[in-house]
């Protein structure tokens, strides 16, 4: 059902003794890093924008926009592959082209779509203290030509653990 039975988290004084802080697995958001490639990936195949035989170049593992480098954690890249491949591997480059490509135009599409999975909401647990998940707009006064971009493998974007859990576990 995906109901919390039970939570603990623990933080240690100077004189070793266990004591509950706050529960970090519910208050406290993060960027996801790769962890988000899965919704980024969601996106593209419910827009059908892709579908996982989509072919990307991952360019040697090195993919520049506006003077900044967006790289692959093998050096090198992983060549031409497929968007389950890119996926699979992790491929940061392979996933940024796939989802740039498709929505550099319209990054709004991009981010509704994100909302439209509720991932810019509480998920109004009965536990005090939930985060508010943070994603960009494109509306948004920081907004810039990278943001796009680096929200594709997680940056940018901060979800507490147990919204990033429900995420997958809706998967």
């Amino acid at each position: 059902t995906g109901e919390i039975k039970a939570i603990s988290n623990l933080a240690r004084t100077s004189q070793g003794k266990y004591y509950e802080k706050r529960n970090y697995a519910v208050y406290e958001r993060h960027e996801l890093g790769s962890t988000f490639k899965l919704m980024s990936m969601v996106v593209a195949l419910e827009d059908k924008v892709i579908d996982t035989n989509t072919v990307v170049d991952t360019q040697g593992g090195i993919y520049t926009i506006y003077r900044r480098h967006v790289r692959d954690s093998r050096q090198g890249g992983y060549g031409v592959i497929s968007a389950a491949k890119a996926f699979e591997v992790s491929s940061n480059v392979g996933m940024v082209k796939l989802i740039y490509e498709n929505y550099k135009d319209q990054p709004e599409k991009f981010v509704n779509r994100l909302r439209e999975f509720g991932l810019d909401q509480k998920l109004n647990l009965p536990i005090k203290g939930e985060g508010q998940p943070i994603v960009p707009h494109p509306d948004d006064k920081n907004w810039s030509g990278i943001s796009l971009p680096w929200m594709v493998y997680g940056y940018g974007i901060e979800l507490t653990p147990l919204q990033t859990l429900t995420f997958y576990n809706a998967i």
